[in-house]
């Protein structure tokens, strides 16, 4: 978060675009004192930028790990209004954890302290060497597998407890693959599961 005072709204705005580089489009800003007296006025906002938010994110990340001990190296972009974050460490097997519950873990505090940092519901996602993403394949390959046995036996499969990002992916798989094919979540947190039902 940076602040920035003018006398004007519009003029603290050009201000802090000008310093950070960016459209006024492109700003989050609150207003957090605004004075409009006789012989003064004076606008200060409290701003930031999606950058601003992903360099956070990476700063948090090395410094959280750092601090464990580990050796990290990150790199972060911004896709679809979400904040991808990559680590590769020397140690990715503890960092990720049995079946990925280290890695949630590290998710879970990030996004909280981005959230109240920047007091705003930001979507993140941290992987570690590329896990996610081929646990996200064979989650895909897994769900078309199933969808395609579900439509010509017609009985419904039940799933083993899953986390909700790799649940969203088999939600959004089977939901393209066929119109007679329908997923329900059931089941209270880690033992959360996926039904993938027939439907006339």
């Amino acid at each position: 978060m940076k602040t920035y005072e003018a006398k004007t709204e519009e003029e603290v705005i050009q201000l802090a675009c000008q310093d950070l580089g960016v459209t006024p489009e492109q700003l989050n800003y609150e207003i957090i004192e605004e004075k409009k007296g006789l012989f003064s006025k004076k606008v200060v906002i409290e701003c930031y930028t999606e950058d601003m938010i992903r360099e956070y994110l990476e700063s948090f990340v090395r410094k959280t790990l750092t601090n464990m001990e580990f050796e990290v190296e990150t790199i972060s972009y911004i896709q679809n209004d979400r904040i991808y974050c990559n680590v590769n460490t020397n140690n990715n097997s503890i960092l990720i954890g049995k079946n990925g519950v280290i890695l949630r873990a590290l998710n879970f505090i990030a996004k909280n302290a981005v959230n109240n940092t920047f007091k705003k519901r930001v979507e993140l996602s941290i992987d570690i060497n590329g896990y996610k993403e081929s646990r996200y394949k064979k989650m895909t390959s897994m769900a078309k597998r199933i969808g395609k046995q579900v439509l010509r036996s017609k009985v419904d499969v039940k799933l083993d407890p899953l986390p909700a990002d790799e649940r969203k992916v088999i939600h959004q798989v089977i939901s393209e693959m066929d119109s007679h094919l329908k997923t329900e979540s059931k089941g209270e947190g880690k033992n959360r599961f996926i039904t993938i039902s027939y439907v006339e």
